[in-house]
């Protein structure tokens, strides 16, 4: 036969039994409160969605006048030089970009076989001016696949704060893309200048602006995080953080026009073959880029109600209720010292009686005389 098995309800008046079960209960409790509401248990969250992010670089914004003097450019081997900031932001990827602050340059001579010379005493170094000023437009979106969520920075405000959580810029207008600058994001990363001294490994003194960094530039998209109940609008916040240890270099190989195509062929140079480029001397000029690699990722916290999270919170409580019962079940059945009076009295008694912890803990002849009134 199929059967199904039941505990009696009784009371048991221990102190020591008391005070577990009513500091258990009140623990689920303050979990669930803790759960459910302060940490928003009824809304699905997603914590990596999905996003793209272009970036535009754009000329040197000199609207307001710059510094009237450099110290950088007081170097005896160094010139300065006032380059257009779409010059100096290069590379420009998808997601990345430097924006040069010091460069190297010498001339190289390639032969057939790839032998190569190279001028080194006519090697020019030289700073760029006001690369501080150098904006960068930023157009990102951001998508959520499992709660059909999507935004772009036309349609979030957002925000750009500092190493500690202050605002530096907010970003409202959604007819255009983000502007950001290079000395908003210095400050943002808590790096006042680049002239302050390099801690690469190999920097010998020298500072950022001579040998590069590399900040990450992170896109945090959330609409659970501003309020305490419930969600709000989608918003973004960039925050920047410098990698310690890392200077950053890139190199650039521009080709010249190759004069033995010019003047020792009959090959006008725009007509030339591969065959004709690659069978004659090749010029070109190396160009080292040291600056800022500014590095952009993107990540989130998401969320939307969901029946089915609450109910998971629901009941996650209730099996905590019915484990604390449980093990009170176990400890007054088989570890305390009356465990075994429990047993008997429990086992055999009717629903609703209470055992009295004194008549536990007494003599055997106070068991017995308990045990007797019970039965008649």
């Amino acid at each position: 036969m199929v059967l199904y098995t039941t505990f009696k309800y009784c009371t048991i008046k221990d102190r020591f039994l008391g005070l577990y079960y009513y500091i258990g209960i009140a623990s689920v409790i303050l979990y669930s409160i803790l759960t459910i509401i302060i940490n928003k248990g009824y809304l699905q969250i997603d914590t990596a969605p999905h996003g793209s992010v272009t970036l535009i670089s754009d000329s040197l914004n000199l609207t307001t006048p710059p510094p009237p003097s450099h110290h950088y450019c007081e170097c005896p081997k160094c010139q300065c030089y006032l380059i257009d900031g779409k010059e100096l932001a290069w590379p420009l990827d998808k997601d990345s970009v430097t924006i040069a602050t010091f460069f190297k340059e010498r001339y190289q001579t390639l032969h057939p076989g790839l032998k190569m010379t190279e001028d080194r005493q006519g090697e020019s170094q030289y700073y760029s001016q006001h690369p501080e000023r150098v904006d960068i437009k930023v157009e990102h979106s951001v998508h959520s696949r499992d709660l059909l969520l999507t935004g772009t920075q036309r349609t979030m405000t957002g925000y750009l704060e500092d190493q500690e959580g202050r605002l530096i810029r907010e970003f409202s207008d959604l007819e255009h893309a983000d502007r950001l600058s290079l000395d908003d994001l210095l400050m943002a990363s808590g790096l006042g200048s680049l002239d302050e001294t390099s801690d690469s490994p190999n920097g010998n003194g020298k500072s950022f602006r001579r040998k590069g960094c590399l900040l990450i530039v992170t896109l945090f998209y959330e609409n659970t995080l501003s309020s305490w109940w419930g969600t709000t609008p989608l918003r973004y916040r960039y925050t920047v953080e410098r990698v310690p240890y890392t200077p950053y270099r890139v190199e650039e190989v521009i080709p010249m026009v190759t004069p033995s195509l010019l003047f020792s062929s009959t090959v006008p140079y725009n007509t030339a073959t591969a065959h004709d480029r690659y069978t004659n001397v090749q010029h070109r000029l190396l160009r080292k880029r040291y600056g800022v690699h500014l590095k952009f990722v993107q990540g989130g916290s998401l969320g939307v109600f969901s029946i089915t999270c609450l109910l998971q919170c629901l009941a996650t409580s209730m099996s905590l209720i019915t484990l604390i019962t449980t093990v009170g079940d176990i400890i007054a059945l088989y570890l305390l010292p009356q465990s075994g009076f429990y047993r008997e009295v429990i086992y055999g008694m009717q629903d609703g009686d209470i055992v009295d912890h004194s008549v536990a803990s007494g003599s055997k002849h106070s068991l017995l005389e308990w045990m007797s009134k019970k039965e008649e």
